[in-house]
């Protein structure tokens, strides 16, 4: 009898497992895809699990470095904003193009300055905006 009982319950357990499981979702609510920005923006944005760990990555377009910024900090709502460095202080990187994205669950540690070599892993990622420096 025990066996008989054994595995539907077991499926059932399964199912009830992954019908309270919900899909991680991040996005980046500003600054909008092709906006002029500052050298050192805020960036908003909001996160379906408030616990998730969120990091910011900006990408200089005429170079092949993605760098990690600081860290984030995200309220229980799941809403986070932080202020990010887009190019080198000063007006050299000024009209320069640069693509940020946004990952909530990366498959490694994410240190602040930090390059990588390209988008980290993660649970979710962001779509890409691609900003200008002003």
């Amino acid at each position: 009898m025990l066996r008989k009982t054994a595995l539907p319950m077991a499926i059932f357990l399964s199912f009830i497992s992954l019908a309270g499981a919900q899909e991680l979702n991040i996005s980046i609510n500003s600054p909008l895809d092709k906006a002029k920005v500052t050298g050192r923006p805020a960036i908003e944005g909001t996160v379906s699990d408030p616990r998730a760990i969120v990091a910011v990555i900006v990408h200089p377009m005429e170079v092949g470095d993605y760098w990690v910024q600081q860290n984030v900090t995200v309220k229980k709502s799941g809403a986070w904003k932080v202020l990010i460095n887009i190019g080198r202080p000063g007006t050299i990187d000024v009209g320069k193009h640069f693509e940020i994205m946004a990952v909530a669950k990366p498959k490694t540690l994410l240190r602040e300055g930090a390059v990588l070599s390209g988008w980290p892993e993660a649970q979710a990622t962001s779509e890409v905006v691609e900003v200008t420096r002003k």
